[in-house]
């Protein structure tokens, strides 16, 4: 599954970080559950941290990423949807580092708040606007 064709393809517009991250959550879905939500956490913090940085909200290494959704709130005023999308992935991506177990219905769960919290950002952030419409692809 190449970037331009994935469920999250759209983000390259973005940083080919995202792309990576999410094609990589897709792929580890059937094999490794558990590593499709860590990805996924991980695909929250940089799209937290793109956002952060386009506001111009100042983090670090040690900037959590709760915190960090608290900063980018108070100076975006998220809509009350998108900030469960974040603790969603936040909170679920925590699930998996730290029991070692997924189920595959978690993690396909996560994969589709991942991908409205995508489209969301490329919605919100990308050159086509509230006008983007996403397609979804299947594999089998």
């Amino acid at each position: 599954m190449s970037a331009s064709n994935g469920n999250f393809g759209f983000l390259a517009e973005h940083d080919p970080l995202f792309t990576e991250l999410a094609l990589s959550a897709e792929r580890s879905f059937a094999s490794d559950p558990n590593t499709t939500l860590i990805k996924l956490r991980q695909l929250g913090e940089a799209l937290a941290q793109h956002i952060a940085a386009l506001a111009g909200i100042e983090f670090d290494e040690q900037t959590t990423q709760a915190d960090l959704l608290y900063k980018i709130n108070r100076e975006l005023q998220l809509e009350n949807v998108v900030r469960e999308l974040f603790r969603t992935l936040r909170v679920e991506g925590n699930k998996a580092t730290h029991q070692f177990k997924t189920k595959h219905k978690e993690a396909i769960n996560g994969l589709v708040v991942a991908r409205k919290l995508a489209i969301w950002f490329h919605q919100s952030f990308g050159k086509a606007g509230p006008k983007f419409k996403a397609v979804i692809h299947f594999c089998v």
